[in-house]
């Protein structure tokens, strides 16, 4: 959802919104983690630092005030599926998980939009009903701003740069999920975390978001044995 600040930001809330109230609502589950972690580009050596997730807490294992078990957004509690875990630290997923991501953001980063979509491909990625039938490099570049698909690979680096949550622990749906805001009450975001909301929106998407009831930018869902679940906007 990024509309303003140099970036079409504007144009991605407009474009992601048209499938907002298709997906259905235990989709909407999201959670972030380190940016990027030590994850580094194919072929370059890993950076003396890494980036740091914004605003994400000096211990590597610190949660948002109201994490643990938070209901996604407007949702009623009573019909959240399983356990909902909100965490910075990518290394408590699952390895299938971690290598997934770190080929998720090693391809992005590259600019590779083919790479990204035969990773789509091999995993029959869930692209939202407005993608249903497109091929996943057609669908990259129709979500794209920019007609090439660049630009929604850059939404997807600034999504896995955020805090993960974990949610459906032992049932069938089990999965990790960025952003973590999918799963936060955004009436009750500290300082710091609309400050991290807002690397990925404009001021103005957050209050549409708040009048909306929920996040309703993109996510990306991961299950635990490191299949790229979903790729979705909306609710």
């Amino acid at each position: 959802m990024q509309i303003a600040s140099g970036r079409t930001r504007r144009s991605r809330f407009l474009k992601a919104s048209l499938s907002a109230a298709l997906v259905p609502a235990f989709l909407a589950i999201g959670a972030p983690a380190f940016a990027l972690s030590d994850l580094q580009p194919a072929g370059q050596t890993a950076p003396a630092a890494t980036v740091p997730a914004a605003n994400a807490p000096a211990a590597t294992d610190q949660k948002p005030a109201d994490a643990a078990t938070a209901p996604a957004a407007g949702a009623d509690a009573s019909k959240t599926k399983g356990p909902v875990d909100i965490s910075f630290d990518i290394s408590k997923t699952p390895a299938a998980v971690q290598k997934m991501r770190q080929d998720i953001i090693e391809a992005a980063t590259a600019g590779d939009v083919k790479k990204v979509a035969a990773l789509m491909k091999a995993n029959q990625t869930d692209l939202g009903p407005d993608n249903t039938g497109n091929d996943p490099e057609s669908a990259l570049k129709d979500m794209s701003g920019d007609g090439d698909g660049l630009e929604v690979l850059s939404i997807i680096l600034d999504v896995l740069s955020t805090g993960y949550a974990h949610v459906g622990a032992g049932t069938p749906n089990e999965m990790y999920v960025w952003p973590y805001f999918t799963e936060k009450q955004l009436t009750a975001l500290t300082p710091a975390e609309k400050v991290d909301l807002m690397r990925l929106v404009t001021a103005g998407d957050f209050a549409d978001m708040q009048e909306y009831g929920s996040y309703n930018f993109y996510r990306v869902g991961l299950t635990a044995d490191g299949k790229w679940k979903l790729f979705l906007s909306g609710n």
